[in-house]
């Protein structure tokens, strides 16, 4: 680990509210600039000294020598504003030599998404589990990740009382921004999710509308280190992204055994492509994947607003930008010369 300048330690151990990677990021980034500085002025870096030509030859330093990506230099320029803006309130400089540098201009990347395979692959490994209570859990979760859109935490924060499987949809209480909204479900969805029900959650029937059972939480884990793996109500984002990922891990298994037994080059490439995005992929993915689904069946740009819920719809048009799969698609189907 880098030793920094005693002012940039006072600064990274101020931070409050910040988490570890973010604070790595931010050490890196100080270092990044210490460094520079030190081997073009040939002595120790002092804080107190950097001024506004510095930063401007360091940043092109990073884009031009470097190529660095804008997002990172980006970065870097965020971090110096917001440590040299301490230094100035702690009196540890005079001025913040960051304020008048600009950012990098760059193009906002397009949210990431999972190819239709790679979902239905999900599905399909879900339904494979032997173990048929985790079956029932994993197909659950997946109905609000796949078919509602619905992010993690707002998954894990369903009650029973917010499931209407005949009006097919789905409360959200808890969403981004304290947001409250209603939800469709998709028919599929609802198949699903009301297996889960009458097989595992609620056996007996739904419980008494108003009672406290109904506000139970609607997904919840299995139990496996207790004797007969007893089912338990309540759900853990960290569980959520756990189970995605043992799920992925084998949908991306049985992607790669298919692929092995395609004839068609092209074919087994999509496979083995879709089983690489669920490697890398997390929970939050199948949200903007169903995006891109509402979008590519010819939905209008209002409607899929109002299904994801976004207060603007600049977040929406996000989803009509293609991301660098797609233009790799569109570049394979336009042929040879």
């Amino acid at each position: 680990m880098d030793t920094l300048h005693p002012d940039l330690e006072a600064y990274l151990a101020e931070l409050d509210g910040v988490s570890a990677n973010t604070r790595r990021a931010r050490r890196a980034d100080l270092a990044g600039l210490s460094r520079w500085w030190a081997e073009e002025r040939g002595r120790a870096f002092d804080p107190a000294l950097l001024a506004e030509r510095d930063v401007r030859a360091y940043l092109q330093q990073r884009q031009v020598a470097d190529g660095a990506a804008p997002a990172s230099i980006n970065r870097a320029l965020s971090t110096g504003s917001r440590c040299w803006a301490w230094l100035v309130q702690t009196d540890r400089a005079r001025e913040n030599p960051f304020t008048p540098v600009g950012a990098v201009p760059q193009d906002p990347p397009a949210p990431r998404k999972l190819d239709p395979t790679a979902v239905d692959a999900l599905l399909r490994a879900a339904s494979d589990e032997p173990d048929v209570t985790l079956r029932r859990c994993n197909e659950a979760l997946l109905s609000l990740l796949i078919y509602a859109g619905l992010r993690s935490q707002e998954a894990a924060d369903v009650q029973l009382r917010d499931l209407d499987l005949d009006g097919r949809t789905v409360t959200v209480r808890s969403g981004k921004a304290g947001k409250f909204g209603r939800v469709p479900l998709h028919a599929d969805a609802v198949r699903l999710l009301r297996r889960y029900l009458t097989e595992l959650r609620c056996p007996d029937g739904m419980p008494a509308a108003g009672s406290p059972a109904e506000r139970e939480r609607l997904l919840g884990v299995v139990e496996s280190t207790r004797p007969g793996r007893p089912f338990r109500a309540g759900i853990s984002t960290r569980t959520i992204r756990h189970r995605f990922m043992v799920i992925a891990t084998r949908a991306a298994a049985q992607l790669r055994a298919a692929a092995q037994k395609k004839p068609r080059l092209d074919k087994a490439t999509k496979l083995r492509e879709a089983a690489d995005d669920l490697e890398t992929a997390s929970p939050h993915a199948l949200r903007h994947s169903l995006a891109y689904r509402l979008l590519d069946d010819g939905a209008s740009l209002a409607a899929v607003q109002r299904i994801m819920r976004h207060s603007r719809g600049e977040q929406t048009l996000r989803y009509a930008t293609p991301n660098s799969r797609d233009l790799k698609d569109v570049i394979d189907r336009s042929g040879g010369v």
